[in-house]
């Protein structure tokens, strides 16, 4: 008969998705290859540890400037589920790696999970270089948006807001009750109505042009 721990540690060390189990006391219980990766610490340096390395900058999905608390800290003195939030982690040669923590309950547990938003935060850095090149003013209307600048549709603007926010074309997919194959064809389009070359470039350019809110 199959082990089936070791098949799940299997399968949760093959995803790039950092995944953390903590308990009642903080203590990390587990950890997966992503985990270590991301947190800048090998796997078995973090199980046991009581405390995770220190953020250098956090932020709510809405760019509010948070306590530099993990939200797994937050979730385990409220019992609540806590909402993604986006952290820095300065690495040893001054470089910041951003990633997305959210975290929830299980019994007297906390799970956390870590998406890797660098890449993202980076475009979202020259978003004032590309909104010069669109000729993108600043203005905005009531929800955000540069007035007059649309060119998503309804769908192809809740993928790529999805997007901004760090969900995965799978969580886009799971989210929004459709396939992950309907998903691309959606960011294929948008990419090509943004004048964008890659996935991440079409996001930071309608975050730019206002199309979308900033994460």
């Amino acid at each position: 008969m199959p082990d089936s721990t070791l098949t799940a540690a299997t399968a949760l060390d093959a995803i790039e998705e950092g995944v953390l189990v903590q308990d009642s006391g903080t203590q990390v219980v587990y950890a997966n290859r992503a985990a270590g990766e991301l947190l800048g610490l090998d796997r078995d340096e973090l199980r046991g540890r009581f405390e995770l390395p220190t953020p250098c900058e956090c932020l709510s999905e809405s760019g509010e400037t948070l306590p530099d608390r993990w939200p797994g800290v937050d979730a385990l003195r409220t019992g609540r589920s806590q909402r993604p939030r986006v952290m820095g982690l300065s690495s040893p040669d001054g470089r910041v790696r951003w990633v997305r923590a959210s975290a929830r309950v299980i019994g007297q547990s906390v799970l956390t999970s870590l998406l890797d938003v660098t890449a993202l935060r980076h475009a979202e850095a020259d978003a004032a270089t590309l909104a010069s090149r669109l000729g993108v003013n600043g203005t905005r209307d009531g929800n955000g948006r540069a007035p007059g600048k649309g060119v998503l549709s309804p769908r192809e603007h809740q993928v790529v807001e999805l997007l901004a926010g760090g969900h995965t074309g799978e969580e886009v997919a799971e989210q929004l009750g459709i396939s992950p194959a309907t998903v691309r064809v959606h960011v294929r389009n948008a990419t090509g109505k943004l004048g964008a070359s890659t996935r991440t470039q079409a996001v930071a350019i309608a975050v730019a042009r206002g199309e979308v809110a900033a994460p």
